[in-house]
């Protein structure tokens, strides 16, 4: 078996990165049952917020009560303190962890959170329409598995990203899944790291700025999935960058191209 400290890995987001789920996902689910929930009177106008901040801005892909809190803010809702105290302080953004906090804390505002994620999940576990993989995914995925370990590091419920990937093709091709249950994708980094893996030979791959996030506070590569350009990035990935990477030939100034591009794609 291999040292894990002469193992490369890379940890691969899921929604819009891997799989074409996040815009249906937000614009059929997420907001709108926020708005349900929530009791939202300009719900049109939420309803384009929400997008702006989940998936067409540089707040793309954050943690889904973060942004939940970040929508209801600016629907000017009140009472919602303890929901806001809790995604600040916890350590795990998370159903369960949200269900702990309720079980000490009883609030209107964190039930209704709770009810909310419960609802997106279980609506999106029955919705029958296609999720399907990014062109260029699966072959990437495969020659990446080639070369080292790939980890599933998403912020979405476990569930739902198993049966995804299950469906398309994609778990052949991966060593274990740290999704929402397991805890944030920095601290999931920072977890193997401690677990003995350089990180020089971890790559985050990611579509939104908290891969980036979780990339640079544990000191390792980041490769982005560019929104809108998702085949290209993939087949770049499979056909240069991977190969680059594992033979120590990205330069300092590759890795703060692609930060660059990612950036730029995003404004």
């Amino acid at each position: 078996m291999t040292d894990v400290k002469q193992s490369y890995v890379f940890c691969v987001d899921s929604d819009g990165c891997a799989m074409d789920t996040m815009t249906y996902k937000h614009q059929l689910f997420f907001g709108p049952i926020a708005a349900d929930t929530f009791g939202i009177s300009q719900k049109e106008d939420f309803l384009k917020e929400w997008d702006r901040v989940n998936l067409f801005s540089k707040t793309r892909g954050v943690n889904r009560f973060v942004g939940l809190v970040m929508g209801l803010e600016y629907a000017g809702l009140e009472n919602i303190s303890a929901l806001k105290e809790w995604v600040e302080t916890t350590n795990s953004l998370s159903n369960q962890s949200l269900e702990e906090a309720l079980a000490k804390n009883p609030s209107d505002d964190l039930q209704k959170a709770l009810d909310w994620s419960n609802e997106v999940n279980r609506q999106i576990k029955v919705y029958e329409g296609d999720a399907l993989a990014f062109p260029g995914a699966l072959e990437t995925l495969a020659k990446c598995h080639e070369l080292g370990k790939i980890y599933v590091v998403s912020s979405a419920n476990k569930e739902a990203v198993e049966e995804e990937w299950q469906e398309q093709g994609l778990m052949t091709h991966v060593d274990d899944l740290y999704c929402q249950d397991r805890g944030k994708k920095e601290d999931v980094i920072a977890g193997l790291i401690k677990e003995g893996f350089d990180p020089e030979k971890i790559m985050m791959v990611g579509d939104s700025p908290g891969d980036l996030a979780a990339a640079e506070q544990n000191a390792v590569s980041f490769y982005p999935i560019l929104v809108g350009k998702e085949e290209f990035s993939w087949l770049n990935l499979k056909d240069k960058i991977a190969n680059a990477f594992v033979n120590g030939n990205l330069s300092h100034q590759d890795k703060e191209a692609f930060k660059d591009a990612f950036w730029k794609n995003l404004e």
